[in-house]
């Protein structure tokens, strides 16, 4: 039993600690930690947002519906280099791999936004609710 409750503390020492880890924002910019973190209750919400902006900075971001599916054809000009052409591809494959990503970002971001603290803590359900009704009292 005394095995199980050190393990169980273990893991969840662990758990809180891997929450809390701040990346570089080297790492922003190559990996798209913002999907993990929007799922992540504990995140902080700028913290989340600068990841976003990082890893899409200098990129383009699906914007448009037909991004998104992957449904928008673009018009290969004759003339483009070889290099050109492999830029147009990563950047039509990234738009594709983080579509839906970026549109879940975007709900994510408009949900909580009226739930953050000065200090980038989003409420959570339950301070939420409490919150609503103190207002409903008033």
């Amino acid at each position: 039993m005394k095995h199980f409750l050190i393990c169980a503390l273990l893991l969840l020492g662990i758990n809180l600690a891997k929450a809390q880890i701040k990346h570089k924002d080297s790492e922003y910019r190559n990996h798209p930690y913002w999907i993990e973190m929007m799922k992540d209750p504990e995140a902080n919400y700028f913290e989340v947002v600068k990841a976003y902006e990082l890893f899409w900075k200098g990129k383009p971001q699906p914007l448009e519906e037909q991004d998104v599916l992957g449904t928008s054809e673009e018009a290969e000009d004759k003339h483009i280099s070889r290099r050109e052409l492999r830029e147009r591809k990563k950047a039509r494959d990234l738009q594709r791999l983080y579509g839906l990503e970026c549109k879940k970002f975007a709900h994510w971001k408009m949900q909580v936004q009226p739930y953050v603290q000065e200090d980038g803590h989003i409420l959570t359900s339950e301070e939420q609710l409490k919150l609503w009704e103190e207002q409903r009292r008033r």
